[in-house]
């Protein structure tokens, strides 16, 4: 006898349907044979799935077991199947009772879970796409562990059933247990659940001076713009560079959707507490290319898609190696994560602001000029190409200690964020793509600008010896700093501030 029971392949952070074939044959040995592509994790399922369902209660079949793993040309890894895999082996020894026999049917329940050995279910990573799957193939819903249902909920306008072991799988396929109304379609969260904005400790009005940097966190965190902070340690890049996450609007459903797809992928735990807020990733310095951007022999994400629709704080940009900050070109471009392998390619989506720091000289104090303090050296250990691609430059001097003897002053985080989401709606209105990534005629129609304001900014930039790249970006910044302004039109003062944030270009 055969039973089939569907689940699904992991690639990237999108799912493809697996069919698992369970065929109980009398003739052979007693034995179990897992074909397929199968790596080591599902070939060891082999002996989770028996003795799980011998704990369980149930018998275990006496006959030579073949299971098929389809489409036998693409490769299967975890224990996602430990679940399917003994459904399918109760269905086809008859422990769980066919449609005729009052049951339901196997194959419209796509299901996945990892079995402990007492029969219980564990959560496995990618059950967002699982549920995405089930969606987009009409099935009838999905059959996840118990602690997976939240997650799955966010996606799938199907019923969600969790189950916490083998019986209340068997129990439900048998047709004893109906799907909970609350687990069932219609009752999907919205993006407002959500909105439980909680700001860190770290109030911008705590960091004292450097009001450039302020400003450049506020017009970063308007348009989406990388961020490069140079200064002399203790000045106050680090503190800044974090509280620039807290200025960031709430996470619309689309975006809480593909930020959870992608954590899902990578096997992180679902927090539905803070599903809203944006996330911030802040990896070592010692960290590899492949755990940066993605990759592995089984590529998964890495940091910068871990970081999608938030901020990636790569403190200290100079000390990571020369490969890491080279692979940082195409997700700051690109805003996608490409991993070739032989099998195939998997994409990762990296829309992401990046918030890099460095060291600058102590000589920095005072009146000194900013850009004697950056070491030429260092730049060039970072490469031009992916300097170029930071939006924002600040130069940052050490502040006075005497700084520190008045009480906090300056724009709180809550009132510069509220200027933020103010200069987003204005924009919002023009587009809704943010200001870092217009491009093309987008660009042109978001910033028009007089013939001689062009000809000036064109001659600022042929006398500094920036690249066409720059000249977009500076164009940019001034739309996100009109933005700020609630100006239609890029003015001649946008463009010159924007233009003030470009340093390093002048090194």
């Amino acid at each position: 006898m055969i039973s089939r029971v569907s689940s699904f392949i992991l690639n990237g952070v999108r799912a493809e349907s697996c069919r698992i074939e369970v065929d109980l044959s009398p003739h052979g040995l007693p034995t179990m044979g897992i074909v397929g592509l199968p790596d080591a994790a599902v070939r060891e399922s082999a002996e989770r799935v028996r003795t799980a369902v011998r704990n369980a209660g149930f018998t275990w079949p006496r006959s030579r077991l073949t299971v098929n793993l389809a489409p036998a040309d693409v490769r299967k890894e975890g224990p996602v199947y430990d679940l399917p895999i003994a459904a399918g082996v109760l269905a086809a020894a008859g422990s769980i009772p066919g449609p005729s026999a009052g049951g339901r049917r196997i194959e419209d329940w796509p299901m996945a879970g990892e079995l402990a050995l007492d029969g219980t279910v564990r959560p496995v990573r990618g059950v967002l796409a699982l549920a995405e799957l089930a969606s987009r193939s009409r099935a009838a819903g999905i059959i996840v562990a118990a602690a997976c249902v939240a997650e799955a909920r966010l996606v799938c306008d199907l019923p969600v059933v969790g189950v916490a072991d083998i019986r209340g799988m068997a129990s439900f396929l048998a047709g004893d247990d109906p799907v909970s109304p609350e687990l069932g379609a219609g009752n999907a969260p919205n993006a407002a659940e959500f909105d439980r904005h909680v700001p860190a400790a770290l109030d911008l009005s705590h960091i004292r001076g450097q009001p450039m940097a302020k400003r450049a966190v506020e017009i970063a965190a308007v348009g989406g713009h990388n961020l490069l902070l140079v200064g002399p340690p203790g000045c106050g890049k680090t503190m800044i560079a974090r509280s620039l996450v807290d200025l960031l609007p709430p996470l619309g459903r689309e975006e809480i959707l593909e930020v959870q797809g992608v954590r899902s992928a990578a096997g992180l735990a679902f927090d539905a507490s803070n599903l809203s807020r944006p996330g911030f990733r802040t990896p070592h310095h010692t960290c590899s290319p492949a755990s940066l951007v993605g990759g592995g022999t089984s590529p998964r994400p890495g940091e910068v898609s871990l970081a999608h629709h938030g901020i990636l704080m790569l403190d200290e940009l100079p000390e990571f190696s020369a490969a890491a900050i080279d692979a940082l070109r195409e997700p700051l471009e690109d805003r996608m994560v490409t991993v070739a392998r032989a099998a195939g390619t998997v994409r990762f989506p990296a829309s992401v602001l990046v918030v890099a720091t460095m060291n600058g000289s102590r000589n920095l104090r005072g009146g000194s000029d900013p850009e004697a303090g950056v070491d030429r050296r260092v730049l060039e250990r970072i490469g031009g190409a992916v300097i170029d691609r930071f939006d924002l430059h600040v130069a940052m001097r050490a502040t006075p200690i005497t700084a520190f003897l008045d009480p906090p002053d300056g724009p709180t985080t809550g009132a510069t964020r509220d200027r933020v989401i103010a200069a987003r709606d204005f924009g919002a209105v023009r587009s809704s793509v943010l200001n870092a990534r217009l491009s093309g005629e987008a660009l042109d129609q978001a910033c028009p600008l007089d013939r001689p304001i062009l000809r000036r900014l064109a001659g600022m930039i042929e006398e500094l010896g920036l690249s066409g790249r720059a000249f977009d970006r500076i164009r940019r910044v001034a739309r996100s700093i009109a933005d700020l302004d609630g100006s239609a039109s890029v003015l001649s003062e946008h463009l010159d501030e924007a233009m003030a944030f470009r340093v390093l270009d002048r090194i």
